[in-house]
């Protein structure tokens, strides 16, 4: 069935690459596990029992603290200022509320996943745009100065772009939110694709006395059939009010998915993130540049090293609506462009994003269906 228009929401073009023989679509972790990774899927029986039988708050503290110790986030390892949630929309839609109930607004960086909006929108948070150039070095305290928001919602690295912020970058803002009394905001749910070296951003925060909320996730990066959690960390002054809304909706994360998944955490920092994480990633990054190269999609952000690739329509008469339905009639599942720049989907309409995370046959074999495609589609519009 040929899809009429743009559907509403980036979830539901997942929803359909899902279900397509090339799922390159949804960001979550599809890579294939590594032989050490294997030898814990192996112990399933064994994890199960083990969290059966152990205190929810100890399987938190060794997840918290395996989790922030590969980050390389040594003040947060022991943070007690930390809930757990099943995801990252789940963290973002507590936010939300948290954010409605003050009735705070938000300047939210765009593009980024449309959900992040969604989210916000859906509990009445009043939304303006926040750019990338906005956060440039030459621009960042003309942006604050200028800034009427309640609150700064920012994602690093950004999916889909792979921007970053170096760490005077992260000094800055902070400083810049402690001078004009703003609420920071950061999703790091894709954190773990970063090859700058890390540094202790919990210290910063914690030192500079501002309100803050972080978002991590598990989800992005270890390949773990959806089974993840969310850790949302926050200031002091926001802990009481934040902790009783997550009491609401949630008693806990499940004990084997906290058990389970610190094993994988540790397995990363024995094995190294490059082995455990990186190796298929880069591997499928280098096969879709070399599919598109001489084609009508241009590599927008050659630095980035995250788990999606984000590409440009050259054709301005190409939709990445259209290019994503005719990909879909040859069982090839991709997103497109518009949503990501939520407030003007227009923007976004030379866009499509490519999930990395897979296994590397099957990306190889996805990219020879894109190159076919892509090229039936110029010729078509010639």
């Amino acid at each position: 069935m040929k899809i009429v228009g743009r559907l509403p929401n980036l979830t539901r073009y997942e929803s359909i690459g899902i279900n397509q023989p090339y799922n390159v679509a949804d960001g979550h972790a599809h890579q294939p596990q590594t032989p050490t990774q294997r030898q814990i899927v192996g112990r399933l029986p064994e994890l199960f029992d083990e969290a059966e039988t152990a205190k929810q708050g100890e399987l938190e503290e060794a997840f918290r603290h395996a989790f922030y110790a590969l980050a390389g986030q040594r003040t947060a390892m022991n943070l007690e200022r930390t809930l757990f949630c099943y995801s990252a929309s789940l963290s973002t839609d507590l936010i939300a509320t948290y954010l409605n109930a003050r009735g705070l607004s938000v300047a939210l960086l765009h593009p980024c996943f449309d959900n992040l909006a969604t989210l916000l929108r859906r509990r009445n948070v009043a939304l303006t745009t926040l750019h990338e150039e906005d956060l440039g070095p030459d621009r960042m305290d003309r942006t604050f100065a200028g800034l009427a928001e309640d609150a700064v919602f920012i994602t690093l690295p950004n999916n889909p772009t792979g921007f970053e912020l170096p760490r005077e970058a992260w000094e800055r803002i902070v400083a810049l939110c402690g001078r004009y009394g703003k609420l920071l905001i950061v999703d790091c749910t894709f954190r773990f694709f970063s090859r700058t070296p890390a540094w202790d951003q919990y210290e910063l925060l914690e030192q500079s006395k501002i309100s803050y909320l972080m978002v991590e996730d598990t989800g992005k990066t270890w390949p773990t059939q959806d089974l993840k959690c969310s850790i949302l960390a926050m200031s002091e002054d926001l802990e009481a009010d934040v902790l009783e809304l997550h009491n609401d909706i949630l008693l806990n994360v499940s004990p084997f998915i906290l058990r389970l998944l610190a094993e994988y955490v540790k397995d990363t920092a024995r094995e190294g993130l490059a082995a455990s994480i990186w190796e298929p990633i880069d591997r499928n990054r280098d096969a879709i540049r070399e599919a598109v190269r001489a084609s009508g999609l241009i590599v927008v952000n050659p630095d980035s090293k995250i788990s999606v690739e984000w590409l440009r329509i050259a054709d301005p008469r190409i939709r990445s609506v259209d290019l994503v339905d005719r990909l879909r009639q040859v069982g090839l599942g991709i997103l497109p462009g518009d949503h990501f720049y939520w407030q003007n989907h227009g923007i976004g309409e030379r866009y499509i994003r490519v999930a990395l995370a897979r296994c590397p046959k099957m990306f190889a074999k996805a990219c020879a269906v894109l190159k076919p495609a892509i090229a039936e589609d110029e010729a078509e519009q010639a």
